[in-house]
């Protein structure tokens, strides 16, 4: 896996970063600090041998009545 450009980005209160792989396939990872995403940003920079998967998180809120709604109504686990 080869990355070819790494972006940083603000996003409304949020930071992200921006993974272009040399195939053409983007990956984009939202932190809640400018810090954080500095941070991983730098270690994208050295290129690691594989990506950490990208967070489905925001998906998740945006729907009613998702898993983590069920999780809650049953009780602690």
């Amino acid at each position: 896996m080869e990355i070819s450009r790494i972006t940083l980005r603000r996003h409304r209160k949020s930071w992200g970063v921006e993974v272009t792989l040399g195939e053409g396939e983007v990956r984009r990872y939202r932190y809640g600090s400018e810090a954080q995403a500095r941070y991983f940003a730098a270690v994208f920079e050295l290129g690691p041998r594989w990506l950490p998967p990208v967070s489905r998180r925001s998906q998740r809120r945006s729907r009613a009545g998702g898993p983590s709604v069920e999780r809650a109504a049953s009780g602690p686990a």
